[in-house]
């Protein structure tokens, strides 16, 4: 489906000329205002060589405090800030750690994550984020939380297997009872638990899958009309009915008039025509991989042609959505494939570091890191693009006619997914001031629904 070129150029240029500037909030903002305790609507008043001061000193306070510990490089911690033209958000370890190393308390840790770089709170699921957790309600030190989560490893049963269902609401309940223990209980709780600690969400993981599935069923129906319109400039009726058929077959009838056609010295069809129609039927009827069929949907005006990008590859971008700003990516076919194999990619983990603590192996450390980068959890960067496409669609569709649209209704549709989306993945809520929900919301802006690819490929021409 695509929106009206014209009002999509125009939200792109805006944002272009927004994107140069500092318009956005990011890692670098959120610290500041933190270590300075500025108010929100104030920084964002300010000039922004009045923020470059700020971030500046905010550098030196920072690392002030981390530099005796050796937690992170100089030239690393000044592009937390964005102070030499390139701006770097940390990694989720890296704010567990100096979450430690600078006291925050649990819901500091917590708010961290989710508005500092827009990643999901602290996993209940996860063994190591869990002690993580407790030693931040308790004001224990990062050695000691590295110390707790090696007992562990150690006190565990390698064998046992991690039970792959949802225990979020009742992990966060036990964990409200025992993170009040001394860290020997607490470790006792989490070893006789240990099944439970599968390493990620279950329910970003359902909401994901939901999504997928909701962009798969538009993308069939609208190749399905495409289909039904292909085949009326065809015989297809006429054969259906001369085979027995008391109304056209789209689908298994289809595949045996492609056969039939094909068979025959004159068919009517040119090959390149039989061809098409065969990619329509396979598009339409769910004969295709749904990661890629999802992914050329949502990224459509952004995606390499067949004979332009390498081979062995389903899914290549024309430039890497990350140039525009940190907290946009495009999912690759392979980026899916490991979110959606989580459960044994994590378990896999478990084993490795399990065994690691156990024996002391130091080959396993590698095997461990490479394992990790195996290892994804879904983020609101994956899930936000896709339900703004699913909340465009959905309102479209309640319209009977163009002249109905109203801008501020479809807006206020995905303003009402994304908050109930947000929320059951423990994840930021929407805040126009956050450079991806900014586009989104910007989608919404116009007399014609856009496309977050679509406004990203103008955004790419004009940079």
């Amino acid at each position: 489906m695509t929106s009206d070129p014209n009002s999509t150029r125009s939200i792109a240029k805006q944002f272009a000329e927004e994107n140069r500037t500092d318009h956005f909030d990011g890692f670098d903002g959120y610290m500041t205002r933190k270590l300075f305790q500025i108010p929100v609507d104030d920084w964002r008043a300010m000039e922004t060589k009045q923020r470059n001061k700020y971030r500046e000193k905010a550098y030196h306070q920072l690392s002030g405090k981390l530099g005796k510990t050796k937690f992170i490089s100089r030239p690393t911690l000044r592009r937390w800030f964005g102070l030499d033209g390139e701006l770097v958000f940390p990694k989720r370890i890296q704010i567990l750690d100096f979450s430690l190393l600078l006291g925050y308390t649990e819901e500091e840790m917590q708010d961290c994550l989710r508005k500092g770089i827009y990643e999901p709170g602290v996993q209940i699921n996860d063994y190591q984020e869990v002690i993580y957790l407790y030693c931040a309600a308790n004001g224990f030190s990062l050695g000691k939380c590295q110390d707790m989560i090696r007992l562990f490893e150690q006190a565990v049963n390698q064998g046992a297997a991690l039970e792959q269902k949802s225990h979020t609401d009742l992990l966060w309940k036990m964990y409200q009872i025992n993170k009040i223990k001394t860290p020997a209980r607490f470790l006792s709780w989490m070893v006789e638990n240990s099944v439970m600690f599968k390493g990620y969400s279950m329910m970003s993981l359902k909401v994901f899958r939901e999504y997928r599935e909701k962009i798969i069923h538009y993308v069939q129906k609208d190749m399905r009309q495409q289909l039904k319109e292909c085949l009326e400039e065809t015989d297809f009726a006429e054969w259906s009915a001369e085979h027995g058929y008391s109304e056209p077959d789209y689908d298994a009838g289809v595949v045996q008039y492609i056969k039939n056609k094909r068979r025959r010295k004159n068919p009517g069809l040119s090959e390149d025509e039989l061809d098409m129609i065969q990619q329509l039927h396979l598009q339409a009827y769910s004969k295709m991989e749904k990661n890629a069929v999802m992914l050329r949907e949502l990224y459509a005006a952004v995606l390499m042609t067949d004979d332009q990008r390498d081979k062995g590859r389903r899914i290549s971008f024309t430039r890497k959505a990350e140039s525009l700003g940190r907290e946009l990516h495009f999912m690759t076919d392979d980026y899916v494939s490991k979110l959606l194999t989580v459960a044994q990619q994590k378990e896999k983990l478990f084993r490795i570091s399990v065994q690691q603590a156990k024996s002391g192996d130091a080959k396993l450390l590698t095997m461990k890191k490479s394992q990790k980068q195996r290892c994804r959890l879904v983020q609101r960067s994956d899930i936000l693009p896709m339900v703004q496409y699913v909340a465009a669609r959905h309102y479209m569709e309640m319209q009977k006619t163009e002249e109905e649209y109203s801008s501020a209704d479809a807006r206020q549709l995905f303003v009402n997914m994304a908050a109930e989306v947000l929320k059951r993945c423990d994840m930021a809520p929407l805040d126009k001031h956050y450079r991806l929900d900014h586009i989104l919301l910007s989608c919404f802006e116009t007399g014609e629904v856009s496309y977050m690819s679509e406004l990203l490929e103008i955004v790419m021409e004009l940079i």
